[in-house]
C-alpha cells in the first residue's frame, strides 16, 4: 500500500476536489478541514504521509499552528509539507517552518501534480 497524502483545508469544496484529482492520479488520500482535525488524522494513521498539503488560514487551528506541532513530533518532524494558500504572508510563514514548496490559490491541476510528485517523500522512508 501506497503512503497516503494529507490535504488539509478548511473550505470543504476545495478539499473534495483536490482529493479527487488527487485519487484519480493514483494517490490514497486523506482529508482534513483544520490542523487540529489534522494533528487527530496523523495520530490515528498508522501509515506516514508522504507528504502534507497544507492551507494555511483555517479556524480551529492555523496552518502554521498545525505545522510547529507537526515538527514537535519526532515520528512526523521528516513529512514533506506543501503549502498552498491566498494568504499573503503564506510563503513567509512556509519557509518558516522548513516546508518544501508553495503554491499560490488557486492552484491548476497540473502545477498541483507536478508539485506533489517532486515533492513527496519516497514510499521507503
Amino acid at each position: 500500500m501506497s503512503r497516503p497524502l494529507l490535504v488539509v483545508d478548511d473550505d470543504t469544496d476545495l478539499r473534495e476536489a483536490l482529493e479527487e484529482v488527487l485519487r484519480d492520479a493514483g494517490y490514497t488520500v486523506m482529508g482534513a478541514g483544520n490542523g487540529l482535525q489534522a494533528l487527530e488524522a496523523l495520530r490515528r494513521t498508522q501509515t506516514t504521509p508522504s507528504l502534507v498539503l497544507l492551507d494555511m488560514m483555517m479556524p480551529v487551528m492555523d496552518g502554521a499552528t498545525f505545522g510547529r506541532q507537526m515538527r514537535a513530533v519526532e515520528a512526523w518532524r521528516d513529512i514533506p509539507v506543501l503549502v498552498f494558500s491566498a494568504s499573503a504572508n503564506a510563503r513567509q510563514v512556509a519557509d518558516e517552518m522548513g516546508a518544501c514548496g508553495y503554491l499560490r490559490k488557486p492552484v491548476d491541476v497540473e502545477t498541483l501534480l507536478k508539485a506533489v510528485a517532486a515533492n513527496k517523500a519516497p514510499e521507503g522512508t
